[in-house]
């Protein structure tokens, strides 16, 4: 049984990209799926402190679970909204939070630093045409590269100001979610 786990960025339970994340992952039948929102987490920001590379882990522990999950994972899927050409202020926190890995690497000698590696999916949705695409893919393969994990797929939906996805581009999200799937 494969592990998927699911990060949402979206403060809204329905948002666009969260539904097409949905669609993304519905061809996966009878693996884990674990799924954690960004907002709900409430996750504390990294403070730069230097605790993890003195000391493995973090001295924060209200994100281990996910971490650990994350580390046992097969597939990490993100979802997120575009805010001003990035990610929503809670995502962020939890993508610095990774720093953790960074410290294992490169303080540590731990190479790799995440031993099961896992292949990544972005699902971005964007309120006008072409915003974010481009920084938040940038910011997530150079992260990965540290966390051994490879950046597969890039679903990106934009213009939801003045449109939302139709049937059809459900349709086309799930047929990438199999191919990602399958590969």
């Amino acid at each position: 049984m494969q592990k998927i786990l699911v990060l949402n960025g979206s403060p809204r339970k329905d948002s666009v990209s969260a539904t097409l994340c949905d669609s993304f992952i519905s061809p996966v039948q009878g693996d884990e799926i674990k799924t954690y929102n960004a907002y709900k987490m409430n996750a504390k920001p990294c403070i730069g402190c230097g605790w993890c590379g003195k000391n493995k882990g973090c001295c924060f522990d209200d994100m281990d679970e996910f971490m650990s999950y994350f580390e046992q994972a097969d597939y990490f899927i993100i979802s997120t909204p575009v805010y001003n050409s990035g990610v929503p202020a809670p995502l962020k926190a939890i993508v610095d939070r990774f720093q953790r890995y960074y410290a294992l690497r490169f303080d540590h000698g731990v190479k790799p630093a995440v031993a099961k590696h896992k292949k990544a999916a972005l699902i971005i949705a964007a309120g006008s045409k072409g915003e974010g695409k481009d920084e938040i893919k940038a910011m997530f393969e150079r992260q990965f590269t540290v966390l051994n994990t490879s950046l597969e797929s890039v679903v990106f939906f934009d213009s939801t100001d003045s449109r939302l996805p139709d049937e059809s581009a459900h349709n086309f999200v799930a047929e990438e979610g199999e191919s990602f799937f399958n590969s």
